[in-house]
């Protein structure tokens, strides 16, 4: 399971390529990072200005969009999410290692559905 305290950095990372990839194009374009940062927002019942948003999506795809070319790919979000580990964070649940030392065959299985667009 990708949530997992022992589940591989590599997973992790393609777990959440896949997931802000919304449309699948096999890219993370702005449009996608900037739903994903509202709904994020509205989770955490948080409200910034359209302006500071704007500003949160121009850092990120300064510092991850290598090649300037408007849409991060898989390489360029490895290498960003490598230097700002912090964005993984979310992805470990400390608490799945006591389960599964405690309840061997309590077994994980969890892939991301492919959605028919």
């Amino acid at each position: 399971n990708v949530f997992h305290p022992n589940a591989s950095l590599e997973d992790k990372i393609d777990f959440t390529f896949r997931l802000y990839d919304m449309d699948c194009t096999g890219f993370i374009e702005r449009q996608e990072v900037k739903q994903m940062l509202i709904a994020l927002l509205c989770e955490s019942e948080m409200k910034l200005a359209d302006e500071t948003i704007e500003i949160i999506l121009d850092k990120t795809f300064e510092d991850a969009d290598v090649n300037q070319d408007g849409k991060i790919d898989k390489l360029e979000w490895s290498d960003f999410v490598n230097k700002n580990p912090s964005l993984l964070k979310i992805m470990t649940l400390p608490y799945l290692r006591d389960i599964t030392t405690t309840f061997p065959s309590f077994i994980f299985n969890s892939e991301v559905d492919e959605i028919a667009t």
